[in-house]
């Protein structure tokens, strides 16, 4: 129970704000429950905690800089967090679920999913953030940028295996295979690898223009 609680303290210690951010989204839905009587947009609650995941992951990292010399704990940590880095950008798609037909007027349906998917990006911004620092310790500098844009288009990818395809970050461990199987479909069969290489390449580009622009978010 002390280590839990020593995690979340820390947690909040480095991620206040964005934790802030994510709170007023989840404010927002809670509002919406009571002024609609619908629980139509909680799945942004499940959306959200699975876009935190990566920051929690390279957070725990940075605070045990003693484990990250450990190739083996750092390289399967990476794995994870590579896995479920898709899940922070992923929110901004949830936009296809805005409908003018509600009891609350569209502008704070707007701001609803502004909100959450604001905080999912940036929880996702800062993890790579932490990651590209400890990939320094490790890569030299040009190494260190190329990871990052591969990370970026992979994210891409992953959003778009997430919205189309419905697959999530767990379906790499138990249905690897069927995995590849359709990542290889995707990319190569028309007319479906259009969207995928449009997604991998739009939602790539956003994603490492916006690592770039982002300030670091360091206390």
């Amino acid at each position: 129970m002390k280590t839990i609680k020593t995690a979340i303290n820390e947690q909040f210690r480095h991620n206040g704000i964005l934790i802030a951010m994510g709170c007023f989204a989840v404010c927002l839905l809670l509002t919406r429950l009571v002024i609609t009587h619908s629980a139509f947009y909680f799945f942004l609650i499940w959306n959200i905690f699975l876009a935190y995941i990566p920051l929690a992951l390279t957070g725990h990292m940075i605070d045990r800089p003693h484990l990250i010399e450990k190739k083996l704990y750092f390289w399967l940590l990476f794995f994870a967090w590579l896995m479920f880095l898709p899940n922070a950008p992923y929110i901004i798609t949830d936009f296809i679920h805005l409908k003018r037909e509600s009891t609350v007027p569209v502008w704070f349906d707007v701001l609803l999913l502004i909100s959450f998917s604001l905080s999912g990006l940036l929880f996702g911004i800062k993890s790579m953030k932490h990651m590209f620092y400890m990939l320094a310790v490790r890569l030299n500098y040009f190494a260190v940028w190329v990871a990052m844009l591969v990370i970026s288009f992979l994210t891409g990818f992953g959003i778009y295996l997430g919205r189309f395809l419905r697959y999530n970050s767990w379906d790499v461990l138990h249905r690897p295979f069927q995995i590849l199987a359709s990542v290889f479909e995707s990319l190569t069969t028309y007319p479906d690898c259009k969207t995928s290489w449009g997604m991998t390449l739009g939602f790539g580009i956003f994603m490492f223009l916006a690592f770039i622009m982002h300030p670091d978010l360091e206390d």
